[in-house]
């Protein structure tokens, strides 16, 4: 299996570190971060990609970032506990009896995904992550009863953009013999970002995990003057086959199987990304409200709000906003060049208790390059440093550092880099 050919697999490996509680890219489920505060990423010696999955070329005399090195695989304990569930009862079944289940971490930490063979024979199957989708149903709230004539809120589909990454061939084949399984790990927020940059997660949703390719819905035909549902022919691709295929392949008893649906989970408060706690006393709070879901790193932004807690005077230009990136090569700081204008009096602001102020900054204009330059999911926090009082006019604007409670998340879908190369599937066997 050549995994570090397909480029979009490897924007998992690269993303499955980003977090709310900031922790660094390429950690794995419970483990600590690294204590490093480098900006420059780890170098790697890593196989190529194929020349179809290449970037374009980047313009000479541009230093390339070197690849990190992979995550390590997650907790055994916690792909144990996972593996171990597959042998639990389920709502559906296919005739391989092959089990998806999904296990959740907290806000974060990545998830788990886990295909094991439950069944008797052995199967080929596409454990490939760019056909997961991640369905979203809100809850109903039990205090206040929807009304009968009033629609269910329609659920939400997460998953890939078309394009992401670019073009590149499809996931080969897998063989599982009985008993075997493969486990990986990724990030639900790749998947469920709005196109404001917002992760789509939120308490008291039921997610249900599907991969593969919708398959075919049963067709209605009327027998003896009644309706009834049979089921349709399915045609490739399929997520999962047997190695030996009947000669004959009857729609009723097609063997193979076109998605998989792992059992419902659902998100719980510690599963959602919650702000940090705040300085109180500050008379002043700074807020990033937005991200994007960029197409390239020419496109990404982020928006910053700064919000009065008190009646207080500040001078403010998003100029003065400065950005940490957690991104698929490690840290970054991407500050404004020094602003060494004199401001008039125009220039600073009241804002009254409640008030806020904002700016939309476009990040490649304050980033080194490279920053956004592989295709991923990058979480973004932000700091004010205020050092002008307006005394020169009889002013005492607030003066001091904000910094974000909350990060806001960028998805670059291309990038001028290649996507960096998944890490082999973690390979198990029921029992051990």
């Amino acid at each position: 299996m050549r995994a570090f050919t397909f480029v979009e697999l490897g924007f998992f490996a690269a993303l499955l570190g980003c977090s709310g509680r900031q922790t660094t890219i390429g950690s794995s489920v419970g483990e600590d971060p690294p204590s490093y505060a480098s900006t420059e990423p780890a170098s790697s010696a890593t196989a190529a990609p194929s020349a179809a999955a290449l970037p374009p070329k980047v313009p000479a005399g541009t230093a390339r970032p070197t690849e990190p090195e992979p995550p390590p695989p997650p907790d055994p304990a916690l792909v144990k506990a996972l593996v171990e569930k597959t042998g639990e009862s389920a709502p559906t079944d296919n005739p391989l009896h092959l089990r998806l289940e999904v296990q959740p971490r907290p806000a974060g930490e990545l998830w788990l995904i886990a295909l094991v063979n439950r069944g008797t024979e052995s199967a080929r199957v596409r454990f490939d992550l760019r056909r997961l989708t991640l369905t979203l149903t809100p809850p109903e709230d039990e205090k206040k009863p929807r009304p009968r004539w009033q629609k269910k809120p329609a659920p939400v589909v997460c998953k890939l953009p078309d394009g992401f990454g670019g073009q590149v061939a499809d996931e080969e084949p897998r063989t599982l013999e009985p008993g075997e399984g493969l486990v990986q790990t990724f990030d639900p927020r790749l998947y469920c970002i709005s196109p404001a940059g917002d992760s789509r997660l939120a308490t008291g949703q039921v997610v249900t995990p599907k991969l593969g390719y919708a398959p075919k819905p049963p067709r209605v035909v009327w027998k003896q003057g009644k309706k009834t549902e049979v089921a349709s022919q399915q045609v490739a691709p399929f997520i999962a086959e047997p190695t030996t295929l009947p000669a004959e392949i009857l729609a009723e008893t097609d063997p193979r199987t076109k998605e998989l649906v792992a059992p419902d989970v659902r998100v719980t408060a510690e599963m959602t990304d919650a702000e940090a706690e705040e300085d109180a006393t500050q008379p002043l709070k700074l807020r990033l409200v937005h991200g994007s879901d960029a197409t390239n790193e020419l496109s990404a932004t982020a928006l910053v709000e700064v919000r009065a807690r008190a009646k207080t005077q500040l001078y403010f230009r998003r100029e003065l906003v400065s950005y940490i990136v957690h991104g698929p090569d490690g840290i970054r700081g991407c500050d404004p060049q020094p602003d060494d204008r004199a401001p008039d009096r125009q220039a600073y602001t009241t804002l009254a208790a409640g008030q806020s102020i904002s700016a939309t900054s476009l990040l490649t204009e304050l980033c080194p390059k490279f920053t956004f330059g592989r295709p991923g999911l990058y979480l973004i926090s932000a700091r004010l440093d205020a050092e002008r009082t307006g005394a020169e006019f009889g002013l005492r604007a607030f003066t001091g550092r904000l910094e974000s409670a909350r990060q806001a998340l960028v998805r670059i879908r291309v990038g001028e880099l290649p996507a960096l190369p998944p890490p082999e599937p973690l390979r198990v066997r029921v029992g051990q």
